[in-house]
């Protein structure tokens, strides 16, 4: 009889420290499954082609910056190794200092992710449009309004970093420094006008503004962009 009990202890050890092996064995398995269910659900398209396109990928991306500060791109990426599009820029209507600014800009663009990843060299080249006018008061000979327009082609350096996940949400940024090409600038004055030093001044403020912004090497920067990506 005691041997039976012994016997029946023994098996029943046995058992549960077989049971705790197996236990212990597949409890790093399945943390590791785990573990690799919550990278996978997180992988960014980033790291290589898009796995749901087939490495091309169709967008929309929005962004503010300067000189534009609002842009509307349409992009086409390629197996996250080069991306082109087009963008329109505007600057709407606005008012500083006593000038009133509008801009327009039309543009095709390139980017090169030279490691697969997020980060671009890009290269962008276009016409944009630049108006300013002010007006200058004559006391009883009236008042004269004086419009610039420069319209200017140019290339656009840049350099950035485009993350564009699985999830179609894409998020960027990117700074840069553009280049004129040509410029040409249209005035609206009149001829004849007498020699008034507040007609001077106003043309002097005017052709300052429409050089800085159309006819000279300008720093560029995006501080967002953000989009769709399919």
């Amino acid at each position: 009889m005691v041997r039976r009990v012994e016997r029946r202890v023994c098996v029943e050890l046995g058992a549960a420290v077989v049971a705790a092996v197996i236990g212990t064995l597949a409890a790093p398995a399945g943390a590791t499954d785990k573990l690799s269910a919550v990278r996978k659900a997180n992988a960014e398209a980033d790291e290589g082609p898009s796995r749901k396109t087939g490495g091309v990928r169709v967008g929309a991306l929005a962004g503010v910056g300067f000189p534009r500060p609002l842009t509307i791109e349409g992009v086409v990426g390629i197996e996250r190794a080069i991306a082109v599009g087009a963008e329109y820029g505007v600057m709407p209507s606005s008012t500083i200092g006593g000038v009133d600014m509008a801009l327009r800009s039309i543009a095709g663009d390139a980017r090169i992710f030279p490691f697969r990843g997020p980060f671009f060299l890009g290269l962008r080249g276009g016409h944009q449009r630049f108006g300013a006018s002010m007006t200058a008061s004559l006391g009883t000979l009236g008042s004269v309004t004086e419009t610039l327009i420069v319209d200017t082609w140019f290339i656009n350096f840049r350099i950035g970093a485009l993350w564009m996940w699985d999830s179609w949400l894409a998020v960027g940024i990117e700074a840069g420094l553009q280049i004129p090409l040509s410029s040409s600038v249209a005035s609206s004055l009149p001829p004849n006008l007498p020699n008034d030093a507040r007609i001077t001044n106003a043309t002097t403020t005017l052709t300052r503004v429409t050089d800085a912004l159309g006819t000279t090497v300008l720093p560029t920067v995006d501080l967002l962009r953000i989009g769709l990506v399919l």
